[in-house]
């Protein structure tokens, strides 16, 4: 039953009485008429008729609601097309500000943001910038979708020419074992050949026969034909260290993914055509056998013969192959204890500093995160390498700084992380967004969480924007 109109005049100022709501007043009502939320949208409209008192609800809720004018949107659309990405944010910008109950699409923000990457991406190809192609292809998974996979194929590219042969061979096999198009598993077979072993070729044309089985006759013949060059350039020896499993990157048809860090790093190797050592060059160190049988298992993912071939070993780079393989084995323990052996005793400033990554990484698996901060203060890590340990140091601080209510330090590490990789995962925004709601910061946990709603619309996205409207 609603309060007599007496009683509803005392409770406002005398100003408040000849007002009306304005667009942002009724937000928190439309977002909950969207939501079907009937009893939410009575109580908003409750508290509107106290705050408004000669404001009359209309007959059709649906009058509330302003509806954007198509050709604001097609403006857009038409911006991003040519590229004008700063004039499209102007304009969603100029729009939001009319229609304050208006927010861009996901599509139209996905669009956006997509087509800004692809900008980015091939100004750094053409450019022949490596270092940033790499890091915009792995900060936008979406560029790699089979789709796009032209963009695979530059990013193998960019891995080959600063001589990292390993990821260049993942982002190949990315698109082997998750693309069907008969025409680019063919190509991919074919570029791939500048990289791959015998034995890799093989696995990939597996990978590429399995995804597209009519045209498992085509992709042997070319296999064949590689393979036939291969041997007459006289490769019977690995190229490249084994490619670790968990190094490839997975290109979806969809969704993708951007190339995961390899759990065994491996320095840059040599190409194939530097196999071949002049006569008066020193003859190649020989691995030991354990080692040789370890790398043979990895390759594999076989990690329990890994670590039985490795059982006995004492030499510093076939204990920290050990310590890969006990972490791919789900033996933190003992993988924490071969690199940390490893890290003191090898003689190679190589093997020493991915020793030190190893250990570090298990280290950020148990929740040792001072401990591992530690490690990567002392070493030389790669800029890679680098970038994983310290995106996993602030992700783990930042919510544990959560868990403990200290809301502006997570959110300070949130930003850092953000800052530091480019990106910041959905969960992660979400916790940053209540971190600034329970922090007393309202109003940016509302843009927080009304981002990520309009990214993908979910129920817990849902349940933060309502808490942040309250």
């Amino acid at each position: 039953m609603g309060l007599p109109l007496a009683v509803a005049c005392c409770l406002v100022g005398g100003a408040a009485l000849a007002q009306t709501p304005s667009d942002a007043d009724l937000q928190a009502l439309r977002f909950y008429m969207s939501e079907s939320n009937q009893q939410a949208v009575n109580s908003e409209i409750r508290r509107l008729q106290l705050q408004y008192p000669d404001w009359v609800v209309p007959d059709d809720l649906g009058q509330i609601e302003r509806s954007v004018p198509g050709e604001m949107i097609d403006r857009i659309y038409r911006q991003v097309d040519a590229g004008q990405f700063e004039g499209a944010r102007g304009t969603i910008a100029e729009i939001s500000r009319e229609y304050p109950n208006w927010s861009p699409s996901a599509d139209l923000l996905e669009t956006l943001a997509l087509s800004e990457a692809q900008a980015s991406f091939d100004e750094a190809v053409s450019g022949n910038n490596a270092d940033v192609a790499i890091r915009v292809a792995r900060a936008n998974p979406a560029l790699l979708r089979c789709e796009r996979v032209n963009n695979a194929w530059l990013l193998a590219e960019q891995y080959q020419s600063i001589g990292d042969v390993t990821a260049a061979l993942g982002v190949y096999t990315g698109i082997a074992r998750s693309c069907t198009d008969p025409d680019a598993l063919v190509a991919t077979l074919e570029k791939s050949a500048d990289v791959a072993t015998l034995d890799q070729l093989a696995r990939l044309a597996d990978l590429a026969r399995s995804q597209s089985p009519a045209t498992a006759d085509r992709l042997t013949s070319v296999e064949d034909r590689l393979r036939a060059g291969m041997l007459a350039q006289g490769q019977i020896a690995p190229a490249t260290s084994p490619l670790d499993p968990l190094s490839t990157v997975e290109i979806g048809p969809a969704t993708g993914s951007s190339p995961a860090v390899s759990l065994r790093p491996v320095g840059r190797p040599q190409r194939a055509a530097s196999l071949q050592r002049p006569a008066s060059s020193a003859p190649a160190t020989t691995a030991p056998a354990s080692l040789s049988g370890a790398r043979s298992a990895a390759q594999r993912g076989d990690w329990a013969s890994c670590l039985a071939e490795s059982a006995s070993a004492r030499d510093a780079e076939t204990v920290a192959q050990r310590g890969w393989c006990a972490l791919n084995a789900d033996r933190p323990m003992q993988a924490l204890a071969d690199f940390k052996a490893a890290a003191s005793s090898a003689r190679s400033p190589q093997t020493r500093r991915d020793a030190s990554y190893g250990q570090a990484l298990v280290m950020l698996r148990l929740n040792m995160v001072d401990e591992a901060a530690a490690v990567a203060a002392g070493t030389h890590f790669t800029a890679e390498q680098r970038l994983e340990i310290e995106s996993q140091i602030l992700d783990k601080r930042g919510v544990a700084a959560y868990n403990r209510r200290d809301f502006r330090r997570a959110i300070a590490y949130f930003d850092e992380l953000e800052r530091v990789t480019g990106v910041v995962r959905r969960d992660l925004a979400l916790l940053r967004g209540y971190a600034y709601l329970n922090s007393g910061q309202k109003a940016q946990a509302r843009i927080e969480f009304q981002r990520l709603h309009d990214q993908m619309a979910t129920p817990a996205s849902r349940r933060a924007l309502s808490d942040a409207l309250r």
